[in-house]
């Protein structure tokens, strides 16, 4: 996976825009911090315009060779003695003198000296060919960076302060779940929303940044928070009143369900917070909009 981030030139923010994964994680996966999920190999594999199969298979045999139990001698139980039936001693017998050791000779030591060449050439020969194989996938695996991607329109250009560039489109339409109302309260990674989603709005706490990510594709927004602890929340409101939120329960970041988007209660109209309930702190986007 790294050789192929480092062939598309993809960072590791590109790559937290591109999925619903931060930075961090993205650090932890590639440096050999953590192993990836299994729908994470495969949105890395989709940024990066990569087969995800071989990569699905390392995959699973890391998970197998990490899993695998270590191997101990098996050890007899002692048998119960029955009762009537003597107890027979265990029988000690001497160990057997040891083999005296030969003296080395010349001879011995040539050929000691060949097994160990032939064993660091096999090594060698080893380490190259794994080397030549990895440089084989990367050109067969990996596409031009930037080769059958449209650049979608960035969030700066709808005015809204603080907004980030939205991320690369896949080649093609974008297909999505759902759209608008049939969005609410659904899951944008399971409706495929994310892909064409930016950041239209964001906002900071204490180092924990807040965002609300609209997808033009499924008329529909949720909140997100990177960079935060555990037990910190996220939530999102319309003019509806209509409200989700989540919470961190592992690593640093969460997300919330959908809302919908509507002409007449467009992404503008949606307010989002950021809470630290062990310091007792809230920030809201539209400031103040939102009462702790």
């Amino acid at each position: 996976m790294r050789r192929i981030k480092d062939a598309s030139q993809l960072s590791y923010n590109r790559l937290a825009d591109k999925t619903h994964y931060s930075r961090s994680s993205w650090e932890r996966f590639l440096n050999g911090k953590q192993v990836p999920t299994r729908i994470a190999v495969e949105e890395f594999a989709t940024a990066a315009g990569a087969d995800p199969e071989p990569l699905l298979v390392l995959l699973e045999l890391a998970v197998v060779r990490d899993e695998a139990p270590a191997e101990e001698p098996a050890v007899r139980a002692p048998e119960r003695p029955r009762p009537g039936v003597p107890v027979k001693p265990a029988t000690v017998r001497p160990a057997p003198d040891p083999a005296p050791t030969p003296a080395p000779t010349v001879e011995g030591a040539v050929l000691t000296g060949r097994f160990a060449w032939s064993r660091i050439l096999r090594t060698a020969a080893g380490v190259l060919a794994g080397a030549l194989l990895g440089s084989l996938l990367t050109v067969f695996l990996v596409e031009p960076a930037g080769a059958g991607t449209a650049q979608g329109p960035t969030a700066g250009a709808t005015g809204s302060p603080g907004a980030t560039p939205a991320q690369a489109r896949p080649s093609g339409p974008v297909k999505v779940g759902c759209k608008s109302d049939t969005c609410m309260r659904r899951e944008p990674q399971a409706e495929d929303c994310q892909w064409d989603a930016v950041t239209v709005r964001q906002t900071f706490l204490r180092g924990m940044s807040i965002q609300l990510r609209y997808s033009e594709a499924c008329q529909a927004v949720w909140g997100r928070v990177e960079n935060g602890n555990i037990g910190d929340t996220v939530m999102i409101q319309d003019k509806r009143n209509s409200s989700d939120e989540a919470t961190i329960r592992m690593e640093h970041d969460t997300y919330t369900r959908m809302l919908a988007v509507t002409p007449d209660a467009t992404w503008e109209t949606i307010t989002i917070c950021g809470a630290i309930p062990s310091q007792k702190e809230q920030e809201c986007s539209p400031l103040g909009a939102i009462k702790p």
